[in-house]
């Protein structure tokens, strides 16, 4: 097995992203973490959850190691916000919270199986001999990430002038409040965030592994900026990857965000995001 990695910061100080490569365990992982909104530092979680991912310990479902992982999210916010001893992560509003997105595998070649656990907007892919490509996880984060990109549109729109993307981004600050709201919910979408109702939200399962020759993690920052008309933008993304390896979706990702530094041509909610990608080559 042959692994490439990319790990770039974006726009911000901080790079919030993490990853994990333990071919100890067989553990891989893509890890996006969001500060709260006037809240915790993202990085809070994605650093739990890798530290713990991390770790050289062969027993255990990989399942077990995110719920591990959850409850150090916990404990690393509390911590942080001087609550340790007196308060639960559900004293801290969620739209605070440090929470992180995930896509984390576990790699049995002996038997060809793969073990999987997924939250929000991190992806997992596999490409089998023939060229296909299969999308594992869902994004449904997007599905709420649009609603307030939909809101940018219509306002520069409404405005009939040039509104830059510091100026869009924090007119439509409600729209992610009410989004970061919904996190952990039934009308929303799953995110680790250190609670127990993140773990039902989790998407998890076991796959075959016959006749796969790759596969793909990432974080967002990777996702192909693409035209308000597109609709199959990850899709493309781990097309571009498969086809060109991470250096050639980075080079593909870098020349759309540098041609559209306000978020117009490709309507997105970050210029220049971090950036996390995991390539595994199993045709060695």
């Amino acid at each position: 097995m042959k692994i490439n990695k990319l790990y770039q910061k974006g726009n911000r100080d901080v790079n919030e992203d993490a990853y994990v490569i333990n071919e100890k365990t067989g553990i891989f992982a893509a890890i996006d973490g969001a500060t709260g909104l006037e809240g915790v530092p993202g990085n809070i979680a994605s650093g739990a959850v890798r530290q713990v991912l991390s770790a050289d310990v062969t027993e255990g479902a990989l399942e077990d190691r995110v719920k591990a992982a959850n409850q150090a999210v916990s404990d690393e916010t509390l911590s942080y916000l001087g609550l340790e001893g007196s308060a639960t992560i559900d004293d801290v509003p969620k739209d605070k919270r440090s929470t992180c997105a995930l896509a984390a595998i576990s790699i049995d070649m002996d038997h060809l199986r793969l073990e999987y656990v997924h939250a929000a907007d991190c992806m997992i892919f596999l490409q089998y001999e023939n060229g296909d490509i299969r999308q594992v996880t869902y994004d449904l984060l997007h599905h709420f990430d649009q609603q307030a990109i939909n809101d940018m549109v219509e306002l520069r729109k409404k405005e009939g002038r040039e509104v830059g993307i510091g100026e869009a981004r924090e007119k439509v600050r409600p729209t992610l409040i009410k989004n970061r709201s919904l996190l952990n919910s039934h009308n929303g979408y799953g995110v680790i965030d250190g609670s127990a109702a993140a773990l039902n939200h989790l998407e998890k399962g076991t796959l075959c592994l016959k006749r796969v020759t790759g596969i793909l993690l990432l974080s967002d920052g990777l996702m192909l900026p693409t035209k308000s008309e597109e609709n199959d933008a990850w899709m493309q993304t781990a097309a571009i990857a498969f086809d060109s390896g991470l250096d050639g979706l980075l080079h593909e990702v870098a020349n759309r965000e540098n041609a559209d530094p306000e978020c117009v041509i490709y309507p997105r909610l970050k210029v220049n995001d971090d950036k996390t990608g995991i390539l595994l080559d199993l045709n060695i």
